[in-house]
């Protein structure tokens, strides 16, 4: 074994044997003294240990000293040590075995080695290196390259520190976003289901059957809709699709259900009080939303087109405007379909536009069937929208149907058509059919 020569080599042989062991240098500053890394010396011989050791405490570090790689290496455990220096051959574990074991450890820090030997070969330096050696020292070492190889050391710890730091705000952040995340979703999940909630359960009203299709493009959609009675002879009904998609499109759709409702009240948005009986009146379609589009003028670049109509229960006299929603199309009892209303502006997007109040008379088992624009303009693999007449088509075929199978078999065609059970933009659909007094 070659002596490792230092400035003070010679104080320290002429200190070095007390009962075999080398005596520590009582100048040394302890690990509590110093900020800079504890170093731990791994080498069978204790004179080596004692040199390296002499000079490493002298720049300011704390030294552990280990006499094999097996107390290296619980050492490095316990005491986390980051920069090691060690003798290639030594009893019981090698200085490769014990660098191979420290790579291989998952030790959660990173340890700078420094392979000490003898043999200078290219062959032996790229073994160590291979192996795991971050740097190859020769012995008998100069300080000064011995220092300048610590200092190279102690930058590369410094840096992985940092790393380790920077990780650490990483994983941070990256909790506390799926926190928010988690929270964002179970916040989306409740609005979906108090969206739904909104939605009229497929029922009979009088002389009026109805049933619906909603498949919101995102948790919550900008699409709503409703059927309600207004008094014991009219009901009123709705479709609205606001831009955009989402929770600010939800948002507001949730706002304009509870405006748009029939209230037991006499003075509400659709009914209007009267001082003789009986006490009220219901609005027309084209003063409520003409109301509605001078309501919704300061919203921003925020903007819905709808259809609201009213329903004579007992006549089947039907009334509704159409605010640049897609036109609705009548299917009489008899099979033959038609697409009514016009076109109009949608609600919020001009100021002072007038609406147009669009009348129809329905006769037992017509169907009135409103849809959001998101059916119309699905495309398929090919880019093709399944458009207007395929949607007239659709309700022909079905016209001799029950309404409830007539809604299972227009989301079969619609799926087939878009080609998978997802679409681009919300879909609803709603069936209102007139049907024969008992």
């Amino acid at each position: 074994m070659k002596i490792l020569q230092t400035p003070r080599a010679y104080d320290a042989q002429a200190k070095l044997m007390k009962n075999g062991e080398p005596e520590m240098d009582s100048a040394s500053p302890s690990p509590s003294e110093t900020s800079k890394p504890e170093i731990l010396i791994v080498d069978d011989s204790p004179v080596q240990r004692a040199l390296l050791g002499q000079l490493l405490r002298s720049c300011g570090h704390a030294v552990v000293e280990a006499t094999n790689g097996v107390e290296a290496l619980k050492l490095i455990e316990e005491r986390r040590i980051r920069i090691v220096f060690t003798d290639w051959v030594m009893p019981e574990m090698t200085g490769i075995e014990l660098i191979e074991k420290i790579r291989d450890g998952n030790l959660g820090f990173y340890v700078y080695v420094i392979l000490c030997s003898g043999k200078n070969s290219k062959t032996d330096v790229i073994a160590g290196i291979r192996k795991g050696a971050d740097d190859f020292l020769t012995k008998p070492a100069v300080p000064e390259e011995l220092l300048a190889r610590l200092h190279a050391g102690e930058r590369v710890i410094e840096l992985q520190s940092r790393i380790a730091k920077e990780e650490d705000k990483v994983a941070q952040a990256y909790t506390s976003l799926s926190k928010a995340h988690s929270k964002l979703r179970s916040d989306l999940d409740a609005a979906a289901e108090l969206q739904l909630s909104l939605l009229p359960h497929p029922a009979f009203l009088d002389q009026v059957h109805f049933d619906w299709v909603f498949r919101p493009t995102n948790e919550v959609a900008g699409d709503i809709f409703n059927v309600f009675p207004l008094d014991p002879e009219h009901i009123g009904f709705y479709q609205l699709d606001v831009s955009g998609h989402g929770v600010p499109a939800a948002m507001l759709s949730f706002y304009l259900s509870k405006i748009l409702h029939g209230a037991p009240v006499r003075d509400s948005f659709l009914k209007r009080a009267l001082p003789q009986e009986p006490f009220y009146e219901i609005v027309p379609p084209d003063e409520v939303v003409s109301e509605l589009n001078r309501k919704f003028q300061n919203d921003g670049d925020m903007f819905f087109t709808m259809i609201y109509g009213t329903l004579n229960t007992k006549s089947g006299k039907l009334q509704f405007t159409q605010a640049g929603h897609p036109n609705p199309i009548l299917s009489r009892a008899g099979g033959s379909t038609v697409l009514i209303g016009g076109t109009g502006f949608p609600v919020g997007a001009l100021p002072n536009v007038e609406f147009d109040l669009v009348e129809e008379q329905l006769n037992p088992g017509d169907r009135l069937i409103l849809h959001s624009d998101g059916i119309t303009e699905c495309r398929n693999d090919r880019k093709e929208q399944f458009g207007t007449d395929r949607m007239r088509e659709c309700v022909q075929d079905s016209s001799n149907q029950q309404l409830e199978e007539f809604i299972g078999a227009f989301v079969g065609k619609l799926v087939d058509w878009r080609g998978r059970d997802e679409f681009d933009d919300d879909i609803s659909l709603l069936a209102i059919e007139y049907t024969v007094a008992e």
